[in-house]
């Protein structure tokens, strides 16, 4: 009896033993933590002035601000230049297409990056998520009309 208690010991272990040894599939495991493929998780926000009229892949941004993750894009050369696709949700007063962007506007803009690809104050190129534009102020354009 001790001997079947032994041996199904045994058996049971040898199979735990070699589920544990056995490497993952080369396709399988954690995403690279920088470049392309890399899986994005960490949000910049970025507020600032649109600074001449959209393109088609692109808007040029006065940033003024940010949070934690977007201090490097305010000491960055100015106007700052954001990527926007098919899937960058745009909201302005009403409108949701990014040619509804107007000059001057001011804008509050969402975008994703790795990390690692913030590590010592860089500036990789960002492709917004999400632009939330509004008219800019009276004041504003009094300004712009004194200069």
């Amino acid at each position: 009896m001790k001997l079947k208690v032994v041996l199904a010991g045994l058996a049971v272990s040898s199979l735990v033993v070699s589920s544990a040894v056995a490497a993952p599939p080369a396709d399988k495991g954690k995403p690279p933590t920088t470049g392309t493929g890399c899986k994005p998780k960490i949000m910049v926000v970025l507020k600032g002035t649109l600074k001449g009229a959209p393109g088609a892949n692109s808007i040029s941004v006065q940033v003024t601000s940010g949070n934690r993750w977007g201090r490097a894009y305010v000491k960055a050369t100015q106007p700052t230049t954001v990527g926007v696709d098919t899937k960058t949700k745009v909201r302005r007063q009403g409108q949701t297409k990014v040619t509804d962007l107007k000059d001057t506007d001011r804008v509050l803009i969402q975008a994703r990056v790795c990390k690692a690809d913030l590590a010592n104050n860089a500036v990789p190129a960002l492709t917004a998520s999400k632009v939330i534009a509004h008219a800019a102020k009276a004041e504003d354009k009094n300004k712009e009309d004194d200069d």
